[in-house]
C-alpha cells in the first residue's frame, strides 16, 4: 500500500461496471485536488456513518476523506457524459491506483472485496507527533459486515504481496494480531489488521495500526470526539447533497497547505500561519442531482467573521439579458477589495500585483482605484458577457458589461465622468485611443457613447436602483432601460442553478454550450487540432454549464455551492 505524493465473465462485467463509476468520479474530483482522491479511491469501500468509522481514527488525522460504497449514488453518474469524455475516463481506470491495486493483490472488487464492504470507507492522513516534519502516515478503515470474508480479503492481498516480494509477520499489540512487511519505500511498511472483528485497517506505519487499536479500546481520542469534526458531522443539515458520494474533512491545521500542494500553487508561510489562526475546518461534499454533479465547501472559521457579507437575492440579475453567458456577481465590490489588500500584506507576491493593477489604473485614467473607482461601489455588482455581433464586437461575437450598486451617486458621477476624460485625451493603455463624448438615447435613459468615428465602441450611463454601468460596443441596446427578458427567467440560467441558493453572496454562472459555440468561431485551427486541446474539449463538451454561489451560513461558516449541470448520455 503506497503513501500518497504530494502527490467468470459475470463477475468480471460487474467489477468493470464499479470502476467506471468510480472513476467518473475520480475525474471529477481532479477538480479539487486529483491527486488526493486517487489516492483515496484506490482504498475500495465501505462504513454505516462517517461518526462511526471516525470511532477508530485517531484525533491527531488532519486530512480524512470518506468514501460511498453504495452502488446506486454511483450508478447514476453513468446517465452522464458524452462517449468521448466517458472513453477519456475509461482510459484513466485502466491506470487508476485502484485498478492497480485490484491488479497487484490479484482480486475483483465484486467478488473480494463489495461482499462484506457497506456504507463508506475512510482514509485518514494522521502526523507522527514524535516526528512532526516527517510526512502523515495512511490509514485506511473500512468496517465490515462480515469478518470472514474481509479477513479473506486481507489474506488474498497479503499473499499476492508476497508473491511480489513483501515479507509479512504477525505481531500483537494488546490482544489485537496484525501483519507487518516492509516496502519499496522505506520510510513506509504495508500493515494490515482486523480491529474486533469490526473494522478492517490498513497503514503505513506499524505506529499508526497501534494508534488506532488504541483508539478502538477508548485509551486515545478518537476523531469522532474531536468537537469541530463531531460538530461538522452529527449536523442534519450538514449538506444539501441528499447521498453524497464523497466527503473530505481537512484540519484547519493544514487545510491551505494541503490545497496548496494539491493544486501546485506556491503559497507562502504568511498565508499559511493566517490560515492556521484563523480556520478551524474546511470540509468538501460531492455526489450528483438530477442535472448533475454537486458540490459543497464549507469553511469553519475558529472566531466570528467580524464583518461578513450579507446574502440577498440579487437585483442586478434582473439587468441583465437573458443572452448572458458568463457572470461574476457580489455584493460590496470596495469591502471585497478591502479584504484582498488586507489578506495581501506579508505577501511580496500577492502585494506586488495589487500594487501593478493600482498602477496600470493609475497610469490609464490619473485616478486612484481604491479612492476614485471602488470605494462608491458598496452595493451589488455584476460583470457579465453577452453575445452580440454588432459593430466593434461583430469580430469577437461578444462583449463585456460591468454594473455597479452604489449609494453615493455623486461620487459615481465624478468618477464617471473623469473617466470619460480620461478616454478623450487617452493616447492608448486600458482605454481606448481617440475617444470622442456622444450623448446617445435608449428609450427613456439618456447615455454616453465613446466613439471612434462612426463607430461606438462603449457606452455608460444610469440604471434604476442606483446601478451604474460600462459595457462595450452597442451591448447596452440589449439592456436598457432594461431587458425584454432577464437573465433569471430564461430556462437556461434555471436549470443550470437548480437547487443552489437564491440568497447568498455572489454568482459565478457559465453557459458552456454558447461559451464553446463562441471559442469555435475565435480559436485558431492549429489550436484547435492540438491533441492536448481536444482531449480537453471532450470533456467541456460534456458539460452544459456550471454555476457556483458563496452563502454565509452563520457568523463561522462560509459555503460555496457547485453545479455541474452534465449532458445526458446517449439513451438516458
Amino acid at each position: 500500500m503506497s503513501k500518497p505524493s504530494k502527490k467468470n465473465k459475470s463477475a468480471q462485467k460487474k467489477q468493470s461496471a464499479m470502476l467506471m463509476y468510480i472513476g467518473i468520479g475520480a475525474a471529477v474530483i481532479a477538480v479539487v485536488g486529483g491527486s488526493a482522491y486517487f489516492y483515496f479511491v484506490q482504498r475500495s469501500q465501505a462504513i454505516k456513518g462517517i461518526l462511526g468509522a471516525a470511532a477508530v481514527i485517531p484525533q491527531e488525522a488532519q486530512v480524512v476523506m470518506a468514501f460511498n460504497t453504495k452502488a446506486d449514488p454511483w450508478n447514476k453518474l453513468a446517465q452522464f457524459g458524452t462517449p468521448a469524455s466517458q472513453k477519456l475516463i475509461g482510459e484513466g481506470i485502466t491506470k487508476s491506483p485502484l485498478n492497480s491495486l485490484l491488479v497487484q493483490s490479484k482480486t475483483e472488487y465484486s467478488r473480494d472485496v463489495q461482499p462484506w464492504l457497506e456504507g463508506y470507507i475512510m482514509t485518514a492522513l494522521v502526523p507522527n507527533a514524535a516526528q512532526p516534519q516527517a510526512p502523515a502516515a495512511t490509514l485506511v478503515i473500512a468496517p465490515t459486515r462480515d469478518r470472514s470474508k474481509s479477513d479473506a480479503f486481507l489474506l488474498k492481498y497479503r499473499e499476492a504481496l508476497t508473491q511480489q516480494g513483501a515479507r509479512f509477520t504477525s505481531k500483537q499489540y494488546k490482544d489485537v494480531t496484525y501483519y507487518e512487511s516492509p516496502s519499496r519505500d522505506p520510510n513506509n511498511s504495508v500493515v494490515t489488521a482486523d480491529i474486533g472483528g469490526q473494522y478492517v485497517a490498513i497503514a503505513t506505519s506499524p505506529t499508526l495500526i497501534q494508534q488506532a487499536i488504541d483508539t478502538y479500546k477508548g485509551s486515545n481520542p478518537s476523531l469522532a470526539k474531536k468537537p469541530i469534526f463531531a460538530k461538522i458531522y452529527s449536523a442534519t443539515n450538514q449538506t444539501k447533497i441528499t447521498e453524497p458520494l464523497l466527503q473530505v474533512y481537512l484540519d484547519g491545521e493544514v487545510a491551505l497547505e494541503f490545497i496548496g500542494s494539491q493544486a501546485k500553487l506556491n503559497l507562502n508561510e504568511a498565508a499559511i500561519a493566517q490560515s492556521r489562526r484563523e480556520l478551524d475546518a474546511m470540509t468538501l461534499t460531492g455526489g450528483t442531482q438530477k442535472e448533475g454533479l454537486r458540490f459543497e465547501i464549507n469553511t469553519y472559521l475558529k472566531n466570528d467573521n467580524s464583518n461578513p457579507l450579507a446574502n440577498n437575492e440579487a437585483k442586478v440579475l434582473n439587468l441583465l439579458p437573458q443572452e448572458t453567458f458568463l457572470l461574476v456577481s457580489g455584493v460590496n465590490l470596495y469591502q471585497s477589495w478591502q479584504s484582498l489588500v488586507s489578506q495581501a500584506k506579508g505577501n511580496a507576491s500577492s502585494a506586488q500585483l495589487i500594487d501593478q493593477i493600482r498602477k496600470t489604473v493609475k497610469d490609464s485614467t490619473k485616478l486612484d482605484l481604491d479612492q476614485d473607482i471602488l470605494k462608491w461601489m458598496n452595493g451589488e455588482f455584476a460583470i457579465a458577457a453577452i453575445p452580440n455581433n454588432q459593430g466593434v464586437l461583430a469580430n469577437p461575437g461578444f462583449g463585456f458589461v460591468a454594473i455597479a450598486q452604489t449609494s453615493d451617486q455623486t461620487a459615481a458621477k465624478n468618477a464617471l465622468e473623469k473617466i470619460d476624460k480620461a478616454a478623450q485625451s487617452t493616447s492608448g493603455g486600458l482605454l481606448p485611443k481617440g475617444v470622442e463624448l456622444k450623448p446617445k438615447q435608449i428609450g427613456d435613459k439618456s447615455v454616453v457613447a465613446w466613439a471612434i468615428g462612426n463607430t461606438n465602441v462603449a457606452t455608460r450611463g444610469t440604471l434604476d436602483n442606483n446601478f451604474v454601468f460600462w459595457s462595450m460596443g452597442d451591448l447596452a441596446d440589449m439592456f436598457v432601460p432594461k431587458p425584454a427578458r432577464t437573465l433569471p427567467e430564461s430556462s437556461p440560467f434555471q436549470i443550470l442553478t437548480t437547487g443552489i441558493p437564491k440568497s447568498n453572496g455572489g454568482y459565478f454562472y457559465l453557459n458552456m454550450t454558447t461559451a464553446l459555440s463562441l471559442a469555435d468561431r475565435l480559436l485558431p485551427p492549429e489550436v484547435k487540432s492540438n491533441p492536448n486541446f481536444t482531449e480537453i474539449r471532450s470533456v467541456l463538451d460534456a458539460i452544459n454549464g456550471i454555476a457556483v454561489t458563496s452563502t454565509n451560513v452563520d457568523t463561522k461558516t462560509t459555503r460555496l455551492d457547485f453545479l455541474f449541470t452534465l449532458k445526458p448520455t446517449p439513451g438516458n
